[in-house]
């Protein structure tokens, strides 16, 4: 009894909205840069019908971002594209930026779903790289699609980053999958932000960090949180689904992230 209720109120807890802070230095930059990274909603909405992902943008708006970054997964396969709309519409303060994960490309309706996160203020990264002015600083913004375009156009689409990226700035990879790791620590980015893995779906408290991620497996490497690749940085949002294809979230809050780029 006391087991089962422990359990649910992990489930219960593991619904709630959290907001993950980390931070990172650098020497090219003054001063700090904010960056919010969203991966992995899957249309799902933090609001009520009436005020839908109020809960997220008050999240969002109370961090006061420079950047928005969606790591992929925004929208579904499954359930409809609204809530993703509702959100992008609300993030039209905020300079946004796209990248498509492996369930936008399994609703077959990648086409449609880039085009709507265009006309809703998104811009949208297929393997290039944009220079973007914060305050006073400059930054090189790189994104690739998710690799379930192919292993070749995707190892392209990240060469194509890097030789777009003025070396001078500091470098933000934008990508779904945290297991190609060694790819983007061959290429130089100095961060790069990934989702995918929703947390590895269970966590055991001081002792698992996840219990299984796809294409990862049991016990992954790269479940979630800030790992260090030697060249740069990785931060592995745990996304901001309430479940993942139906099984709940033990012990693995959906999270938005907040990562500070500071001035060494």
């Amino acid at each position: 009894m006391t087991a089962g209720l422990v359990a649910l109120a992990a489930i219960i807890r593991g619904r709630r909205l959290s907001v993950v802070r980390y931070e990172v230095y650098t020497n090219k930059i003054k001063g700090k840069l904010r960056l919010a990274l969203l991966s992995d909603l899957h249309s799902f909405n933090h609001g009520s019908l009436k005020n839908p992902q109020k809960k997220l943008m008050k999240a969002i708006d109370g961090c006061n971002p420079d950047l928005v970054l969606m790591a992929g997964d925004i929208a579904d396969h499954v359930i409809p594209h609204n809530n993703t709309k509702i959100l992008l519409r609300k993030l039209g303060k905020y300079p946004v930026f796209y990248v498509s994960g492996n369930h936008e490309y399994k609703s077959g309706e990648i086409r449609e779903i880039k085009r709507f996160f265009r006309e809703l203020g998104a811009d949208v990264l297929e393997g290039v790289s944009r220079k973007v002015s914060i305050k006073e600083n400059k930054v090189n913004v790189s994104g690739v699609d998710d690799a379930i375009i192919g292993t070749e156009r995707f190892k392209k689409q990240l060469i194509n980053c890097a030789a777009e990226a003025d070396p001078a700035l500091f470098t933000i990879l934008l990508s779904h999958r945290p297991e190609k790791a060694d790819l983007y620590r061959k290429l130089g980015f100095d961060l790069i932000l990934t989702g995918h893995t929703h947390g590895g779906q269970v966590i055991i408290p001081r002792y698992v960090n996840g219990i299984y991620a796809v294409h990862q497996g049991f016990l992954p490497k790269y479940a979630g949180g800030h790992y260090d690749l030697g060249r740069g940085d990785m931060i592995v949002g745990r996304g901001l689904s309430k479940s993942s294809r139906g099984l709940p979230r033990v012990f693995n809050r959906p999270e938005l992230v907040i990562v500070d780029v500071c001035e060494a």
